[in-house]
This record gives C-alpha cells, structure tokens and sequence, in this order.
C-alpha cells in the first residue's frame, strides 16, 4: 500500500507544481533545449533553476532558440533555493550557499492568439546594450531599464541585449550581467516596499543576426576572419499603462511636436 500511497502523491504534486528545469555550467545548450521543449508539452508552467554564469547563458540561449516565443519572469536565485531545487555545488569541496548566485525563471504557457502576438512584436522604443567589458557593474543598466520602463507607452516594448562574441566565459559573464541587470529591474518593479508598484514586466528572450562584420580571428594568427556575431536579445513587455505624473497628467513621455 505505501508504494501506492507514495506514488499517487509524486504524481498529485507532478499535477500541482511546475515542470522543473535545472541548468548549471557543463550541461549541452541542445539538452537543455530538448528537455525545456518536452516540459513546456507536458506542463501548463515550467521553471528553470539556472545556476552561475554558464547556466544562466545556456539557460536564456535555450529560451531565445525555442521555436514559438516564450514569456517568462526572471528573478535572483540564492544558493539556497539552488540547492533547494536540486542543483548541487560542482566539485568535490563543499561551496558556502551564500557565495552562490543563480536565476529563476517562470514560463507559462501562451495560448495560440498570445504566441502569434509575441511573435509579431513591434520594434523596441530603445535597445539598450550591455557593456563590452566583463567587468562591468550591472546597477547602471538596471537603472536605465527602470526608467525607460516608467515612461514606456502601453503596447511597446523595451530591449535589452549582449553581443555573443569572444571567448566563452567573457559571453557568459556579459549574459549574466544581462539577466542580473533584468531580474534587479524587475524586483524594482514589484518590491511595493522600496519603490511602490510600477510597471511588471515580461521577457522573451531572441537571438539575432547583428548588422556588423566583426573581425574573429585568434590572436597571433595570420589573415582576417570577419564574422556577422549574434546577439542574445531579452525583449520586455511591460504590464497596464504607465503610472501618472507627480501632477496627475498622463505618465507617457510626449514626443515633441514637428508642426510649424
């Protein structure tokens, strides 16, 4: 009877809680696609427990490459609930919680009319970019988010991009930079305590063709080797209408008048 009992509860909380997705550096960016496909079939939500620099890469670069657009809500990620989830310091020493760092992302399922919307999405008001240098702070990115946010005509969107270009740990340390500059926006946003309700927002991750002929080849080597470079893309989709002035008047920011 209890193999029964215990069964009949793993499959009620596989109905309850979301498809579980658990990505850390060393996993195949094609694995961790596949199994984000499969658990966006089998669940209304899924989550993805993203841990460090090259899970949290791996883990956007599968959610720009799946093939219908994904909305999802990112947020920071202790080493705790880390753990939690089942993602365990690489190693054989023991890693302090507190030293390590993460994302979450929550995924929902879009119905056909919100897919082919999120498919169609107008141009961005501003892309702004995330440094070039690995070393970076990502508060004033964040900031500019907010703002841009703030003021961000219903039915527009904000982007947010890094160029995917260089060595590898330099890609994912400015990817993660990316998604830290997003989730600390995003905290802004609904933290009524420290800033009062603004304006929620959801991502949707791309990844483009860049415009630019960037020179690639190794350092020291002979010749040129000119690549087009990819960008991965977080494009945010900010909820209700922006909040009214100090004033009461409507909070959109007016564009200049051009008539005579």
């Amino acid at each position: 009877m209890w193999p029964l009992l215990k069964m009949a509860r793993r499959l009620h909380s596989t109905d309850v809680r979301p498809g579980l997705v658990l990505v850390k550096g060393g996993r195949i960016l094609d694995e961790v696609g596949k199994e984000l496909t499969q658990k966006l079939l089998a669940y209304s939500s899924v989550e993805i427990m993203a841990a460090g620099r090259q899970g949290t890469a791996l883990a956007l670069q599968a959610l720009a490459r799946h093939p219908d657009p994904v909305e999802f809500l990112i947020s920071s990620a202790t080493g705790e609930e880390l753990e939690g989830a089942g993602l365990q310091p690489a190693g054989e020493e023991p890693k302090q919680s507190s030293a390590r760092v993460g994302f979450r992302l929550q995924l929902h399922k879009s119905s056909e009319a919100r897919k082919e919307k999120a498919g169609s999405l107008p141009d961005p008001v501003k892309v702004l970019q995330v440094s070039q240098r690995s070393n970076s702070d990502f508060i004033p990115l964040a900031k500019a988010v907010a703002t841009e946010l703030r003021w961000m005509p219903a039915g527009e969107v904000l982007a947010v991009e890094s160029l995917l270009l260089g060595k590898a740990k330099n890609i994912h340390t400015r990817v993660y930079n990316l998604a830290q500059a997003v989730a600390v926006a995003s905290d802004w946003q609904v933290n009524h305590a420290a800033t009062g309700a603004l304006r929620p927002f959801r991502c949707i991750a791309q990844e483009r063709k860049v415009a630019m002929k960037v020179d690639d080849a190794p350092e020291g080597s002979e010749g040129r080797q000119f690549v087009e470079p990819t960008a991965l893309r977080l494009v945010l989709l900010a909820d209700g209408q922006p909040p009214p002035r100090p004033d009461g008047s409507a909070g959109v920011r007016r564009a200049q008048s051009t008539d005579g």
